[in-house]
């Protein structure tokens, strides 16, 4: 029994021994055609199955029994697909993959009419190849080349600057646009001295012919040829000429020509309601306080520049002239006329004892504007520096008039009105009727009074 135990284990471990010794590794290594470089994360597949990727270094090991032939395919982004049946036994293998063939294309524009650039040289290197092609009707010229590689451009077009880029391909495709530019391409900008602000619609003139006026970001493209001296001229509205000789570089692409304001002669008048001058009236432009009015209500300022402004004069007792005026193409006279201030006016009418005298009417200028209240005031609003006659009627009291000056820059002002009591002839009648009633009845009293005393004598002497 023992000995077929081991007779068993015997033939077991020869048999594993063999099935060992028939197992084979193939070592597979991937790499660039052209320069040799390793190429990590290559997928392998064996007879259509998907096995694993290559290392960092490019290599994949793969162990089978050695029976059969295998179909192994190596699958790279940016390569060509590889393919080929390696022999049972074979222990290694090298993989050379080949770039795929990409289209690099460059579309050229005029950078000034945006039209395509026909007839353009474009001259292609990089990793040892080189190539040259001329752009066609639409602006365009299409070149094979590998993925993954950096190329050096070179364009070059009649009558326009060369120029040179790099492009980096990926392992697609791509398309790449450029302007070209006009080797006579010229630019002229034009801006406000003072605030850089663009200005649109100033005219260009070169060499006394019109050249043509700026757009709304002040530029105007010329084609002028380079290495040549030119008279240039720009003019806009309410802005001084701009004249200069100028020599243009090869180098020369932009002209910045900044012009200054025209600058106007502006006179202020400052009148009263009555038109007499005001002296001494402040004059602001915009919030700022540019001088004072002479004796004759007047202040000049000899140059200013175009624009528009807001124009305030402004005198003690006076309300604020305030105008905005635009400044343009000329001088300007301007009158300001200016409101006297309002004052508050409380006119108070009293008796003789001082006590308010309240449902008073009061006129002014021949104008009812109220009645007095019960503390005998009536309060209005009246322009100052004027004369005003003012007149109260009530019943039981006189009409009283008198007139009244508001001075000029008065802000509050009192019309005192005393009035007299009104004398009344049936009153007095009246009163002297009762007086003579009270006499009368005093003296009947009297006489009565008399007469009693008068009796009791007579009385008195009878009886004696």
């Amino acid at each position: 029994m023992l000995k077929h135990r081991l007779i068993i284990a015997l033939l077991t471990s020869c048999l594993l021994l063999c099935c060992t010794a028939q197992a084979v590794t193939l070592g597979i290594n991937v790499a660039d055609e052209k320069n040799g470089n390793s190429l990590a994360d290559a997928s392998v597949y064996i007879d259509g199955e998907y096995v694993g990727s290559t290392a960092s270094d490019g290599t994949y090991s793969y162990v089978h029994s050695g029976k059969k032939d295998l179909r192994l395919k190596v699958v790279r982004k940016g390569y060509r697909d590889w393919t080929e049946y390696v022999d049972a036994d074979r222990t290694r293998i090298q993989v050379d993959m080949a770039c795929k063939d990409e289209t690099l294309t460059f579309e050229l524009y005029d950078a000034g009419t945006l039209r395509p650039v026909v007839g353009a040289r474009v001259e292609i290197k990089g990793d040892g190849v080189s190539s040259s092609g001329t752009t066609g009707s639409a602006g365009s010229a299409a070149f094979s080349v590998r993925g993954d590689t950096l190329y050096n451009v070179e364009i070059r077009a009649s009558g326009y600057s060369d120029l040179s880029k790099t492009v980096q391909m990926e392992s697609s495709g791509r398309v790449v646009q450029y302007w070209l530019f006009s080797s006579d391409l010229l630019a002229i900008q034009v801006r406000d001295s003072e605030t850089s602000t663009p200005l649109g619609g100033a005219e260009v003139v070169v060499d006394s012919a019109r050249a043509g006026v700026t757009d709304a970001d002040g530029r105007l493209t010329l084609h002028l040829q380079r290495e040549k001296r030119y008279s240039l001229k720009v003019t806009a509205p309410d802005y001084q000429p701009y004249q200069e000789e100028r020599y243009l570089d090869a180098d020369n692409v932009l002209i910045l020509v900044h012009l200054s304001k025209s600058a106007y002669p502006v006179s202020i008048t400052a009148f009263d309601e009555a038109m007499k001058p005001i002296a001494g009236a402040e004059v602001f432009l915009n919030g700022t306080l540019k001088g004072k009015t002479n004796a004759y209500g007047r202040f000049t300022i000899s140059d200013l520049h175009a624009g528009t402004y807001e124009i305030v004069v402004r005198a003690p007792g006076y309300g604020d002239w305030t105008e905005t005026r635009q400044i343009s193409g000329k001088g300007e006279d301007i009158v300001a006329e200016l409101k006297y201030d309002r004052a508050s006016v409380t006119i108070r009418a009293e008796g003789p004892d001082r006590k308010a005298v309240a449902d008073a009417i009061v006129v002014i200028d021949g104008q009812v504007v109220g009645v007095t209240d019960g503390l005998g005031c009536f309060n209005t609003a009246l322009v100052t520096n004027k004369v005003y006659a003012v007149t109260a009627t009530r019943d039981g009291y006189e009409n009283i008039s008198v007139d009244a000056e508001i001075p000029l820059g008065t802000t509050e002002f009192t019309v005192p009105l005393a009035m007299e009591q009104t004398f009344n002839v049936w009153v007095l009648v009246a009163g002297v009727g009762v007086v003579a009633v009270v006499i009368l009845a005093a003296v009947v009293v009297v006489r009565r009074r008399n007469a009693g005393t008068g009796r009791g004598r007579s009385l008195g002497r009878g009886r004696l």
